[in-house]
């Protein structure tokens, strides 16, 4: 899994799994949605949801990223729900405390890159209090992944959980269910879902007022909005923008890409403006130009009806909307039980004027200690802003450095 995590990474996590589900799933999934032909009321968001559905509880992490609970057998896990990973992925780690073989190999793809994997068969979940069975899922070492995110990473949830069912999230409330249909009504636009070439989950949107191009549709990630270098390149997207770096990683390995900020994003019609974005080189999917990821599609209400290939959208009120983080420091950090590891010095950054060196280990951020609930608790906000602030960090021996955090890119 490959995303773009709030800089507390050497990764920018993102999805490393595509072209999984089945034509026989996708078909059988399709006739769901004939149960239901009302329509909602007026004002009553989730009246279009079947009544027997169950709401469960999300935790939105470190601004960025959907961790619902689940149970493998009786074993319960923190879970990432993916849209943008064809097939659900167990940790390695996981798997060996489970007991799950994966002696069949495959070779699964990520944003710029390619990984081995192992392949276990018949793992029956819960998800909130909702059954599911997979026919099969990957295994892959998950330690870069969780080394970014600050805590272990043991599963993720990928289309092959949401086939035949629709995925509604409350982001005005952080709450999820799966349910058997969707009937939309006056407050939801719609727009068509498709599949690419490795089964990537497609939508077509307008980035900086161009044409609608084919960009996943991606839970997953943690970066907002991902687009193809080529792209970029093709349509000027950099010329005049202020631009700097970042490091994109996961199973296959790490690169730079380069970070900017995109004028505006228009799904189904619908404009957000100003969105944190970076361009990726190579960009392996033929199929598209880019990905949109979980803050921008936190900025709506949403439902991905996988039953008719249809994704469903309502915009949050402006005061209601997660805001997309834009890093003001300039570090990519891994993260561990003590310390914060700097893996890359974004150019231009506050880190990277400041003579700050890869390697170097931050155990304290104003004289807070570096602990196992970094990511739990509101510390990681730190780099965040707002700009003009002046941070105290401690490097390991005691030594205490300041960086004054700026806006960069």
């Amino acid at each position: 899994m490959m995303t773009r995590i709030p800089k507390i990474a050497p990764t920018h996590r993102r999805t490393v799994v595509a072209g999984f589900l089945t034509a026989g799933a996708a078909a059988a999934a399709a006739s769901t949605s004939s149960l239901f032909a009302r329509q909602a009321r007026a004002g009553d968001l989730w009246k279009g949801i079947t009544p027997d559905a169950h709401w469960n509880n999300f935790e939105m992490v470190v601004g960025d990223t959907l961790l619902v609970r689940a149970h493998i057998g009786n074993t319960p896990v923190e879970a990432i729900l993916d849209s943008g990973s064809a097939a659900s992925i167990i940790s390695a780690s996981l798997a060996s405390r489970l007991g799950l073989e994966g002696s069949e190999k495959r070779t699964i793809r990520g944003i710029s890159g390619r990984a081995s994997a192992g392949l276990a068969h018949n793992i029956d979940l819960m998800i909130g209090r909702q059954a599911s069975h997979l026919d099969a899922a990957f295994i892959v070492d998950l330690e870069t992944a969780s080394a970014a995110f600050g805590r272990p990473i043991d599963l993720v949830l990928g289309q092959d959980v949401f086939a035949g069912r629709c995925l509604a999230l409350d982001f005005a409330t952080s709450r999820y269910t799966l349910s058997e249909g969707f009937a939309g009504g006056p407050d939801w636009t719609p727009t068509p879902l498709g599949h690419g070439a490795n089964r990537e989950l497609i939508a077509y949107a307008s980035v900086a007022g161009l044409p609608p191009a084919p960009l996943v549709i991606d839970l997953g990630s943690a970066t907002a909005l991902m687009l193809a270098r080529g792209y970029v390149d093709r349509h000027g997207l950099l010329d005049g923008k202020r631009r700097s770096t970042a490091m994109l990683g996961g199973v296959e390995g790490s690169r730079i890409a380069t970070a900017f900020v995109a004028d505006r994003v228009d799904l189904a019609g619908l404009g957000i403006d100003t969105i944190p974005a970076l361009a990726v080189d190579p960009w392996l999917s033929v199929s598209t130009v880019g990905n949109i990821g979980l803050p921008l599609l936190a900025q709506f209400n949403l439902v991905l009806d996988f039953t008719v290939g249809r994704m469903w959208l309502h915009a949050l009120p402006v005061d209601r909307r997660p805001p997309m983080l834009k890093d003001l420091s300039g570090f990519d950090l891994a993260a561990s039980a003590d310390a914060l590891t700097i893996v890359h010095l974004s150019e231009g950054s506050p880190a990277a004027r400041g003579g700050w060196a890869v390697g170097e280990r931050i155990v304290a951020i104003d004289g807070k200690p570096i602990g196992t609930g970094y990511t739990r608790s509101s510390l990681w906000r730190w780099r965040y802003g707002p700009a003009g602030r002046r941070v105290k960090l401690t490097i390991e021996g005691g030594e205490v450095r300041e960086i004054q955090l700026a806006a960069y890119y």
